[in-house]
This record gives C-alpha cells, structure tokens and sequence, in this order.
C-alpha cells in the first residue's frame, strides 16, 4: 500500500537541490543519558531552540514499502547544526521516513497513528519537544549543558532512528533536517502538505466513521490516493457489518 509516494520523490528533489547538505551514517550505538520523562528546558536555561511559534517548523511523518525510495539508515542536516548554533532560534523541519512491510487498507490507519505518537517516547537528557501532530510542526528546545556536551543532529536522528527500528514493521529509517531557513522549512511545508492532507482524511474516515464523499473536505485527496479508496471501502464494511452485528 503506498500513500505518499510523491510527496517522497518531491522531498527528494528538493534534498538533493540543497547547497547546504550533509548525511552521516546513523550510530544506532549511540549513548545519550535519559531525561527520566522530565524533559522540561525552561528559557533560562535554553541554549537553541527549533521551530518555535515565532518563526516556521515542519514536522512530517512518511512511509513507503518501497526501501529504494529511502537510504536507510542515514542522518541528513540541512543548515547549522544545532552545536554551531549556540544562542539561536532557528526554522526547523524534520522528515522521518520509513520503509514499511505489511501495511494495508484494514491496518494503515492505526499503524500510522502509532509511529506518530513514537515521537513522544524519544527521551534525550536536556531536549524538549512540543508537537502539533494536525498542524505538521514540531518545537524543540536544548539546554546550555546538553549543547555543551555534543548533543547535534547526528546524535538526534540516530537516537531516533534507533526508536523507530524497534517497531516490527519498520525495516528501514532516514531522518532528515532542515535549519537552513525560512524559505527552506516553508518549501518543506508546501512539498509535505498533501501528506498531511491525507493523514487527515484517514484521521475523518476513522474517527468520524463519515463515508459521505459529497460533503467531505478530503474528496480531491481520496481521488489522487487509491489506498484512502480502499480504506473507506473496508471501514464502511467494518462498519455496517458492526451495526448488524
């Protein structure tokens, strides 16, 4: 089942564009202390912040059963690295893409909303998140002492690609990151937009249990993605046979 797959050729397009490019192979082995579930960093101790309210952020969340469409296992930084940027509020975008297996109309939806919600699980001693999952962003802070002590992107996207692999289905993860600017995360936006779009529409079709295409938001989406089709198809099924008992 494959949902967003030209979101992802379009990322890649835009990726390879970047001028200001690095990859590094993920360290799975990499050690960063918990933060015990408290991970609060308040603005006095603040070293870098990420996406905050006042400038753009990007947070998007796309899977594919195709593995050549991802380089597993890499780290793209796009932009400053966090530790050359002591004292700085940047735009921040993040793209975790995963390689998939097993995922049909009867599973999608809840498997999506779990590797979502996996974001919450990252404990990183002295790196606050703050997401807004319908509103594709994400706001990061960093402490003066966890900066100090090396905490970068290569130490975040292995961290998170290491969260990720534990999770059966999952066979592959790439992290990318964008710091460049402003420009940079809103193209992100507007390249990832129709996957957000489509995470929407699932979200309707399984919360509201609304088939009624007439009236429906997400009619356009639907049309362009065939599994959302065969989504609604089972979810009606579900649902009638439920009524029925």
């Amino acid at each position: 089942m494959e949902l967003f797959a030209g979101t992802i050729d379009a990322l890649r397009i835009l990726v390879e564009a970047a001028a200001c490019r690095r990859s590094w192979p993920a360290d799975e082995k990499v050690q960063w202390p918990c933060g015990g579930g408290r991970n609060i960093v308040f603005k006095e101790d603040m070293a870098l912040e990420l996406g905050s309210p006042e400038t753009e952020s990007v947070s998007c969340l796309l899977w594919t059963e195709d593995i050549s469409c991802i380089d597993p296992g890499t780290v793209t930084m796009i932009g400053p690295d966090f530790t050359e940027s002591h004292g700085r509020s940047l735009p921040f975008g993040k793209v975790v893409l995963l390689a998939v297996e097993g995922f049909s109309e009867d599973n999608a939806y809840e498997r999506h909303r779990d590797l979502d919600l996996l974001r919450y699980d990252l404990d990183l001693k002295g790196f606050m998140i703050r997401a807004v999952s319908q509103h594709m962003r994400e706001w990061c802070r960093i402490s003066r002492d966890a900066l100090a002590q090396g905490l970068s992107a290569h130490v975040l996207g292995s961290s998170i690609i290491r969260l990720y692999r534990k999770t059966p289905y999952v066979k592959g993860v790439e992290i990318i990151f964008f710091t460049s600017s402003v420009h940079d995360v809103r193209r992100l936006g507007e390249i990832t937009a129709p996957s957000g779009l489509i995470v929407a529409a699932m979200n309707k079709m399984a919360s509201e249990m609304d088939f009624e295409c007439s009236s429906c938001d997400y009619r356009a989406v639907c049309g362009e993605a065939e599994g959302l089709k065969g989504m609604r198809d089972r979810l009606m099924d579900r649902s009638r046979r439920s009524v029925h008992g």
